[in-house]
């Protein structure tokens, strides 16, 4: 079996960069990535899990959202969810179950898909912003020498300044947006994984965790029977 396919997949008014595994017909899973930051340190962990799925007959999407990856646009948090539903509609012709990573799981209820999978899923929006601007006070403060207040970011926002943070330029109505977004009640059969593994989005540099992506595997394929 090929490692992977690349295709750009139609997601309504985008078509976005996606990597494709395991077998073309039967059962599949779309990944919804965490956001920013986070995203970058888990395609590691994401990459290991759809090969893991297709070694057990189970299909897997893995797209760019817009503005993010390879994906055009800016990150948005409006067409984050546009995409996510027209994704969901693109490759419900075959039974799908969605799997939610961190903030990926605050853009979707699972409606259109059989069942939604949630991996550490964040609360809230506004406490991943939080995090964020914890982050980039902790460089910021580093690289200059003295201590730097997350809340400096919040007075930057409030002029209608756009912020760097970790990465990312987040403008004022992306930081409002974020602070309004909270986990939605899913509309499906829901599993909230119990699978022990390292928090690969936390850490500095994308690393493996074939065991974690492994065991992730197994009991999304039981959960799927």
């Amino acid at each position: 079996m090929e490692p992977f396919r690349f295709t750009l997949l139609s997601a309504g008014p985008y078509d976005l960069p996606t990597i494709l595994r395991g077998p073309e017909t039967g059962p599949c899973v779309l990944f919804i990535p965490p956001l920013f930051e986070e995203m970058n340190r888990t395609r590691r962990l994401l990459a290991d899990l759809g090969r893991a799925l297709a070694a057990s007959g189970i299909g897997s999407a893995l797209a760019d959202l817009p503005g993010t990856g390879d994906a055009s646009g800016r990150p948005d948090v409006a067409a984050w969810r546009q995409a996510t539903a027209h994704l969901i509609e693109t490759l419900a012709g075959r039974p799908l179950r969605v799997l939610a990573v961190r903030g990926g799981a605050l853009l979707t209820d699972g409606s259109g898909s059989e069942g939604l999978y949630r991996v550490s899923p964040a609360s809230s929006g506004a406490g991943l912003l939080r995090e964020m601007m914890r982050a980039q006070a902790i460089a910021d403060q580093e690289r200059e020498g003295a201590r730097v207040s997350p809340s400096t970011y919040e007075t930057r926002f409030a002029h209608g300044e756009t912020v760097a943070l970790t990465g990312y330029d987040v403008t004022p109505g992306l930081a409002a947006n974020l602070n309004t977004l909270a986990l939605p009640d899913a509309a499906v059969p829901l599993r909230v994984s119990t699978v022990e593994g390292p928090p690969v989005w936390r850490q500095a540099e994308p690393a493996p965790a074939p065991t974690f992506a492994a065991a992730l595997a197994e009991d999304i394929a039981a959960w799927m029977r």
